[in-house]
């Protein structure tokens, strides 16, 4: 009997992984289904704006949304020193080394109020300023190659040796190329196009393999080159060499850095040196290209960037699900908790600025949102009904051991 029963314990199991796996890339899962964290940008000022800091303001605001709705994965807050009550010593320390009357500073998602928080940049409030840090040309690249269909962008940060860079951009392009050849599209992802054949018989375990947008589904790889030098990317390199603490070190310099990027403007941490080498680089397109078995974006390694672009337009409506959630395991909440980007830590109460936020997918129709609640209990539904089914089997047999 224990071992009928430990066979459909198992047979339950199996049900229940299958029911549950997501067959579709990372890649594209994380392009139509992650939402990008918003950076904090802070404007610390002393005293009323001037005229022309207020337009710049209200030119930042503007800019944060598009014809159809929200552009950027950013949101903004002005501190005036003079009525500052919070961390006032902190932001006038913050303010005083930025040199200027008006000062602007940006964060990594979630990270303007963390303890000991350090911004990634700092610069005078200016309105230049203010449109190198919401665009680039080599983030509209991305934006450009992604809506295309590349798998990912790999952004290769020059070591400023034009020989040695020369030699190792041909060697990505044959990494690309043999990943492009030996790597596969998972089995049993389902394209739009697929949902007009009336043929189509689709079960439960199929609702997550549907893709939500009609870009090109392909196994590809492009790179895009990345000067030290050149001015107009300076917010890119300081997204980039800020992932991690020793980028910005003196032995890494010279060092070229392989960044690769995906989805909404999601980077992997960097190859860099002689860890550029095809088993490490082959190692990233596959995690990439593999199945998105765990679909809690906040589980998955990288950061997003900063990045202007109409996702929601681009992706034809395609709809963005929330996350899903893993129930969380005794004894480790604390620890979920404290990799909550979520949980700020911050016991500032939500002023009038802080509504500034742009998320890019926001508007997400209610409709989309009761359709995915609808798929989701279509699945469960007949995962119990196997379960049933497979309990009651094992009670018969148990009754009746000669058969």
């Amino acid at each position: 009997m224990n071992s009928r029963f430990l066979q459909a314990a198992f047979l339950i199991l199996a049900i229940c992984t299958v029911a549950e796996a997501c067959q579709v890339p990372v890649f594209r899962y994380a392009l139509e289904r992650w939402r990008p964290d918003p950076y904090d940008f802070v404007i610390v000022h002393d005293g009323n704006l001037t005229e022309e800091r207020r337009s710049i303001l209200v030119h930042l605001e503007e800019s944060l949304v598009g014809p159809d709705g929200p552009m950027v994965n950013l949101r903004f807050e002005t501190i005036d020193l003079a009525e500052e009550k919070e961390q006032p010593e902190h932001w006038k320390k913050v303010h005083a080394d930025g040199n200027s009357s008006v000062t602007a500073h940006l964060y990594y998602p979630y990270g303007a109020f963390q303890p000991k928080a350090a911004s990634i940049w700092s610069g005078d409030f200016t309105k230049d300023n203010v449109n190198a840090i919401l665009d680039s040309p080599a983030r509209r690249e991305l934006v450009k190659r992604i809506l295309a269909g590349d798998s990912a962008v790999w952004l290769f940060l020059e070591s400023g040796n034009k020989e040695e860079d020369d030699k190792l951009l041909e060697t990505l392009e044959g990494y690309a190329k043999v990943a492009e050849k030996e790597i596969p599209i998972p089995e049993g992802v389902i394209q739009q196009s697929a949902l007009d054949d009336p043929d189509l018989v689709l079960g439960p375990s199929d609702a997550e393999n549907i893709l939500e947008s009609t870009v090109p589904l392909k196994i590809a790889f492009s790179i895009h080159r990345l000067s030290r030098n050149n001015p107009d990317e300076a917010i890119l390199r300081a997204m980039l060499l800020h992932l991690e603490d020793d980028l910005l070190d003196e032995e890494m310099a010279n060092k070229p850095m392989v960044f690769p990027a995906f989805g909404k403007g999601r980077v992997l941490p960097p190859l860099i040196g002689t860890g550029i080498n095809e088993e490490n680089a082959l190692g990233d397109c596959g995690y990439l290209c593999g199945p998105c078995s765990c679909q809690v974006k906040s589980q998955n390694p990288g950061m997003d960037l900063l990045v202007k672009a109409n996702w929601w337009t681009a992706l034809e409506g395609s709809s963005v699900i929330v996350e899903k959630e893993l129930p969380p395991l005794s004894g480790v909440e604390d620890l979920i908790a404290a990799n909550d980007p979520g949980d700020t830590n911050d016991s500032r109460k939500p002023t009038e600025s802080e509504t500034n936020v742009s998320d890019p997918n926001s508007g997400v129709p209610s409709d989309v949102a009761d359709e995915k609640s609808t798929t989701s209990l279509i699945v469960w539904v007949g995962v119990f009904l196997l379960i049933g089914g497979l309990l009651v089997g094992t009670l018969v047999l148990n009754k009746n051991p000669d058969k």
